[in-house]
């Protein structure tokens, strides 16, 4: 798990760059912050989920339904993803294309940085963050009673025709 000392952009509520605090802070003031989230699909459309760490603050054990995590103050939004996506599933891709989305339920706030990318599901492997992946068709990815809220919001954005 990542520590709790990490530095973490931080951004308006109109998701402009203001700083940059401690992974820690952020989390117990529920600030506003950027993060990445990457769906990763194979040739059959089914999606990568991968079930959380039970050590992490957010959710332990829960199942996303993307790659993805906090934006460094110093880093791109492509790098971002980059990063993310590699340290959690060990695939490798770089990013020029995203779409945003505004996320904000009682436990955080984030813009976040929504992509996607088609892997063959040998590709993928399992990090210190992830303990399971399980490879589901889109529906049931979504109607996972452990999924992670943010991953399940941006799935569904992701899929909806205005996307």
């Amino acid at each position: 798990m990542k520590g709790n000392s990490e530095p973490v952009l931080l951004v308006s509520q109109d998701n402009y760059p203001k700083g940059s605090c401690q992974r820690g802070r952020m989390q117990r003031q529920r600030l506003i912050h950027r993060a990445s989230y990457v769906v990763v699909r194979d040739l059959a459309g089914r999606v990568c989920v991968q079930q959380r760490a039970a050590d992490k603050h957010f959710y332990p054990g829960g199942w996303d339904l993307a790659a993805g995590g906090v934006m460094r103050p110093n880093e791109t939004v492509g790098e971002n993803l980059s990063r993310e996506l590699f340290e959690e599933v060990g695939v490798q891709r770089q990013f020029s294309r995203w779409q945003w989305f505004f996320f904000s339920n009682p436990h955080h706030q984030v813009w976040g940085a929504l992509a996607s990318v088609v892997v063959c599901p040998q590709a993928v492997s399992l990090s210190d963050e992830v303990v399971a992946i399980e490879w589901l068709p889109v529906r049931d990815a979504l109607l996972l009673p452990d999924a992670t809220p943010d991953t399940r919001h941006a799935l569904s954005l992701l899929l909806s025709p205005s996307s």
